[in-house]
């Protein structure tokens, strides 16, 4: 009978986030040793669940290892990363041969003495599993990849959409692409391409990426070609593996790989200007920020959104909106358990004077001290997802009015899925001025029809999105938009 191996091990590592990852924030996140039906579904867990059912629909027997995930934050502990990762590899050595091994990764995190703790867990997963072993692998678009991992493993399929909607889709790739190998219908090998560039590229943003993906998911099954995957890479580490990179899979022919590689990365970076997510100055913001608009602007705090691994509890949007003197505005979400927890104590209706955000890492401030009444109190809070899976737990959440300005507090670290977040706590939309929120991209199509303007706002934080000031000292160079042509195509 054939048996497969089944782990997920991730988070993304923000490098210039000054505080670490430890054991328990994978903990109280994602985290299961009995099984991915053992986790409520979500995106994270949706991979490990797509392997599950097709393997037990071909029969097969499954032996699952540790499932854990973290939340975006800063460098994982070096004693949390050995933990987890020696962990799996003694419930593989523990389940004897295998005739794959499949891995839920993010394919960024960064750990105390490990800038790539992917290349260096799947080598090790190699070592154990044997070289006849399938091993494949599903990645998010913002990772570090490099040959380690690639030599290490058999196939590594990244997911193709940003916002992220395909788990189920790229995890069906990767079985199917396994089970060929396995079967001895194909005999993968895998080239890569290095971009030279970084940045944010969402794929249904208006501009050159929807057709470039189009084509890429065109090619795939033709000529050859088994699987095309484009690496966006993830901007806020300063590793040496960063950086956009292009993934091509051929059956048997390391040149079609090649030359597929080359082909669809340098068409990639070609595009890399106008595919880029452009970034609003923070003055410029706050200026549009004043004009009224039949309908609200929507203000993204790139550089304080939990996704990259910022804390999320600036208040410099919100300083900026009480010194111009808007006040129909709600902004959402900032972590503050502190304040949450002062709110809870006061009880709704409360006025009193307290300090908001600017508490936990030295970007995190400065706070904002000011009068505030509590509107709304929730514990246990949850918000939807747009993908239907399951909701997220925002834990305890307050609702206070701060000089006009609406402002969710929660006490766990989540982004802005869906505007139904603002209803569902008692703070209308469509009387807003202003809505201001943490969050980088992921938030823009399901807002569309309710603004007026989103803008990208590159205000003071960990996330800084103006590359230029970033302390890079190990990024590879050259580096596209650090450097202008690292790869000399402007001039052809």
């Amino acid at each position: 009978m054939t048996r497969i191996f089944l782990a997920t091990l991730g988070t993304e590592t923000n490098t210039f986030a000054s505080f670490p990852t430890g054991l328990s924030q994978f903990r109280n996140y994602v985290w299961s040793e009995q099984g991915i039906a053992a986790i409520p579904p979500s995106h994270t867990s949706a991979p490990a669940r797509t392997w599950v059912r097709l393997a037990q629909a071909a029969g097969w027997e499954v032996v699952e290892g540790l499932h854990a995930r973290a939340r975006p934050s800063g460098t994982v502990t070096r004693a949390a990363y050995e933990h987890m990762r020696d962990r799996i590899l003694a419930q593989l050595a523990q389940a004897g041969p295998v005739d794959a091994v499949l891995l839920n990764l993010h394919g960024a995190m960064v750990a105390e003495g490990y800038d790539d703790c992917e290349g260096d867990f799947v080598s090790r997963v190699r070592q154990i599993a044997g070289p006849a072993t399938r091993i494949g692998v599903i990645l998010d678009p913002h990772a570090h990849v490099d040959h380690v991992l690639i030599d290490a493993a058999d196939i590594v399929v990244i997911l193709k959409t940003y916002p992220h909607v395909d788990y189920e889709e790229r995890a069906e790739e990767v079985f199917d692409l396994v089970a060929r190998a396995m079967a001895g219908k194909i005999e993968p090998v895998t080239a890569i391409f290095d971009c030279r560039c970084m940045g944010i590229f969402p794929l249904t943003r208006p501009g050159p990426m929807p057709g470039f993906m189009a084509d890429l998911c065109a090619a795939e099954g033709r000529d050859g070609i088994l699987s095309l995957s484009l690496n966006h890479g993830f901007p806020w580490a300063d590793v040496p593996n960063a950086g956009a990179k292009m993934l091509a899979v051929a059956d048997g022919d390391r040149a079609v790989a090649e030359r597929a590689a080359r082909k669809f990365g340098e068409r990639f970076y070609d595009s890399r200007a106008e595919a880029a997510l452009p970034f609003t100055p923070f003055d410029e913001a706050m200026a549009e920020a004043a004009v009224v608009g039949d309908k609200p602007l929507l203000l993204a705090d790139l550089a304080d959104q939990t996704g990259s691994g910022a804390p999320g509890d600036t208040t410099h949007i919100l300083r900026a909106l009480i010194e111009a003197g808007i006040r129909r505005a709600a902004i959402a979400i900032f972590w503050d358990p502190l304040a949450v927890g002062v709110c809870f104590d006061a009880g709704v209706g409360a006025r009193f004077r307290m300090r908001i955000g600017g508490k936990f890492e030295p970007y995190s401030g400065p706070p904002l001290d000011a009068e505030a009444e509590v509107l709304l109190l929730r514990r246990d809070a949850r918000q939807a997802q747009q993908t239907g899976s399951n909701s997220l737990a925002l834990g305890d959440v307050a609702v206070i009015r701060v000089e006009g300005i609406e402002v969710l507090m929660a006490t766990r670290r989540v982004g802005v899925f869906v505007p139904e977040l603002f209803e569902d706590h008692g703070i209308t939309i469509a009387d807003k001025q202003v809505i201001a929120i943490k969050n980088l991209y992921k938030h823009t199509d399901v807002f569309a029809p309710l603004v007026r303007k989103q803008l990208y706002v590159a205000a003071p934080g960990t996330s800084n999105p103006n590359w230029h000031e970033l302390p890079f000292r190990r990024l590879p160079r050259p580096m596209w938009p650090l450097d202008p042509d690292p790869l000399g195509r402007d001039r052809s």
